[in-house]
């Protein structure tokens, strides 16, 4: 029975999945739990991996791909720069979803590790910013977030938020727009900086104005949208397009015309933003290069960090009109 027994009886035996035995036996993440529960099967019926299995492993051309979710705009733009380059490159790319979850992400880079990848991909969370557990991981590679002392790809929020502020606000005193207060609204589950950015910015650029956060627990849902109050002469700057563009719905219910009664901003310049009427005012990245160039730095073995690009798109959305 002892040499019979293979990584899916246990997995099956344990009711765990067949990767979180395989992290076991490859030195990758386990959760305590899990972990003690294999321990015992193992011991009791002296369980040994077929080594020669694992030593087809030794290399790879895999490249792991991590993101909190892949349906978001900007991750597909920075997937398709990715697959052009793998595909430039003879490498294949796996991703995986964490649905914002920690201990997906953590599982997931421990699998990158137990293939041999020839390296990870994260798009960036709240959650690995100060993570212990990426600390002491090598060919980890960090998109959208400056973190020190690691191999990142990274946006110039701070100089596009703040342009983006100032831009907005002048244009609308400039037009006497009758502006008298601002709300930022953003998903509760990103990135923390964007938000802080934002709140220093608009404090900076017009101080005399009423200014609150409004936070969604899931940006993605409709049903938080119906909380937000929209109020004429407000400006309401969003942490992305996609919250902006539930906002135009949110002001027809309401019938707010947007550009006169109130004015939105997104931020990410999605394909279609352009096409709203009126159109968005938002800001684009260059997330396509992004996802080409990490991919790059993992073939060549460069990991040095690359800041990237972007572009200020003024529109009809924060016009007095």
């Amino acid at each position: 029975m002892a040499q019979k027994m293979t990584m899916a009886e246990i997995s099956k035996q344990l009711g765990i999945s067949k990767m979180t035995v395989s992290r076991y036996f490859n030195g990758g993440y386990v959760s305590e739990e899990n972990r003690n529960k294999i321990d015992v099967i193992v011991k009791e019926n002296h369980y040994i991996p077929n080594k020669f299995a694992r030593s087809i492993r030794s290399q790879s051309n895999i490249i792991g791909f991590i993101a909190p979710r892949i349906e978001s705009n900007t991750t597909r733009l920075v997937i398709k720069g990715a697959l052009a380059a793998a595909h430039e490159y003879q490498a294949r790319v796996l991703f995986h979803a964490t649905g914002f979850n920690l201990e997906s992400e953590r599982e997931a880079v421990s699998e990158f590790y137990g293939l041999n990848a020839l390296g990870t991909l994260l798009i960036a969370s709240k959650h690995c910013v100060d993570e212990p557990f990426y600390k002491t991981l090598d060919n980890l590679i960090f998109i959208g977030k400056d973190i020190p002392s690691r191999c990142c790809l990274f946006y110039p929020e701070s100089n596009a938020i703040k342009a983006l502020v100032f831009q907005t606000i002048k244009q609308l005193k400039e037009q006497k727009a009758p502006l008298c207060a601002i709300r930022y609204i953003y998903d509760n589950r990103m990135l923390s900086s964007r938000t802080q950015l934002m709140q220093s910015s608009i404090n900076q650029c017009a101080p005399e104005l009423d200014f609150s956060l409004h936070s969604l627990s899931d940006s993605e849902q409709k049903e938080p949208y119906q909380e937000i109050e929209l109020k004429p002469s407000h400006l309401y700057f969003c942490a992305t397009d996609n919250i902006a563009i539930r906002l135009y719905r949110r002001a027809k219910e309401l019938k707010l015309k947007i550009g006169h009664d109130l004015w939105i901003v997104g931020v990410g310049d999605y394909e279609y933003s352009d096409l709203l009427v009126p159109s968005l005012t938002s800001i684009s990245f260059n997330y396509y290069e992004m996802g080409y160039q990490a991919v790059k730095k993992l073939i060549k073995r460069d990991f040095t960090s690359l800041e990237g690009e972007y572009e200020l798109k003024i529109r009809e959305s924060t016009q007095f009109i």
